[in-house]
């Protein structure tokens, strides 16, 4: 979840350092591993990530007595370092969930998958604190993860959206990770209490929220070719009642509840491009604090309407794409592809696309904000709304 101005972070309350990797390390690397060196610091400039502190680090490490010293590139994703921000996110639950998600339901998703299913970062172990039997979070919780900035990786411009190369890679990444998920109910239907505790919805301040979002109304308002559909967009939502209808979760019975990101756009993908050929060939998803029960489809519009090239063009092709990967995949799966059946889809698709409104006129407006530029009182820049 973004921050509400591109103005600079709080000041902070807390020195968030990363002090012993080698018993978390341990856990994936073996109980002979040996931290021989490490040095961290900062991966992104301040402001940039709100929810957490994110560190790159560099370890120096041993897997036994006679083995060769190896260099490993990781980034540490920590509490945030504000009380304020710490509240906002609830960090004590979304750390814990986060932890959850890649500790156990990406294995579980691996598990019932055949073919390759790579869709995050390696995770090298996580840490609630560093006290042995911890089971609530301090200021030493961490998430160790692979640096694939190391291996090319890189994050694509917000204000000039994504193209259709990069789209296409993306569509394919989250349609297996909606797959995988919708495939729980089918497979291991006694796993869902489990992650149901887990997926509670990012809670929403409504009174924060409406500043924000009624400077979005009036924006629509005195756009002559917007204007006509602003009681309708209203329609969709409660405006003065935003943390009601902001996430829409669903039932775990549901047919088409599965994990979603609810937060997937251009900052939380991560692209690469094949050495040779100069095209893009890959895509991982980033930061899972805001993940809930809901429907696919919720992430395919939002990620559409808020990071895509502003024209547009790419938006029906993508959803029918996203559509046949979502059938491949889950025939693999061998469960059920009724519901990605065409006419099935687009029912739902106008259901979700009311839902989402509110959330992402949110963000379109953080996506195309500036920096220096304030959520509630800069105008908009250009942007099409959708």
């Amino acid at each position: 979840m973004s921050r509400p101005t591109n103005s600079g972070p709080p000041p902070a309350d807390y020195e968030i350092v990363l002090r012993d990797p080698q018993p978390i390390l341990r856990k994936k690397l073996g109980d002979y591993l040996v931290v021989l060196d490490f040095e961290s610091d900062s991966l992104v400039k301040a402001g940039d990530n709100y929810g957490s502190t994110i560190l790159k680090v560099r370890v120096i490490v041993k897997r036994g007595k006679n083995a060769e010293k190896e260099e490993l590139h990781l980034v540490a994703k920590m509490l945030p370092p504000t009380d304020f921000q710490r509240s906002i996110f609830d960090s004590a639950f979304t750390f814990k969930k986060e932890i959850f998600l890649y500790e156990e339901l990406i294995p579980m998703y691996r598990s019932l998958y055949k073919g390759a299913f790579d869709v995050v970062p390696e995770c090298y172990g996580c840490a609630l604190s560093s006290k042995n039997g911890a089971d609530e979070v301090d200021e030493d919780a961490v998430i160790l993860l692979e640096n694939l900035k190391v291996k090319g990786y890189y994050m694509a411009d917000r204000h000039e959206g994504l193209d259709r190369e990069h789209l296409i890679i993306a569509v394919i990444t989250f349609a297996k990770f909606h797959s995988n998920g919708l495939s729980i109910k089918h497979k291991e239907p006694s796993y869902l209490p489990i992650i149901q505790t887990y997926t509670k919805p990012l809670s929403v301040n409504s009174e924060e929220m409406f500043p924000f979002l009624d400077n979005m109304f009036q924006a629509l308002s005195s756009d002559p070719s917007t204007s006509k559909y602003i009681d309708r967009i209203k329609m969709t939502g409660k405006p003065n009642d935003i943390a009601e209808t902001y996430y829409r979760s669903l039932e775990p019975t549901d047919p088409w509840t599965c994990v979603v990101h609810t937060d997937f756009w251009v900052n939380n993908a991560l692209f690469h491009k094949n050495e040779l050929t100069g095209k893009v060939d890959d895509c991982k998803l980033v930061d899972f604090q805001s993940y809930c029960l809901s429907s696919p489809l919720t992430d395919l519009l939002f990620v559409l309407c808020t990071s895509m090239e502003s024209d547009l063009k790419w938006f029906d092709e993508m959803l029918e794409f996203y559509r046949q990967i979502a059938l491949a995949v889950l025939g693999d799966l061998g469960c059920a592809v009724e519901l990605f059946e065409k006419k099935s889809f687009e029912e739902r698709l106008k259901v979700d696309a009311a839902k989402e409104m509110f959330h992402i006129l949110m963000m379109s407006k953080v996506a195309e904000l500036r920096q220096g530029e304030d959520l509630v009182t800069s105008p908009l820049n250009n942007f099409y709304f959708v």
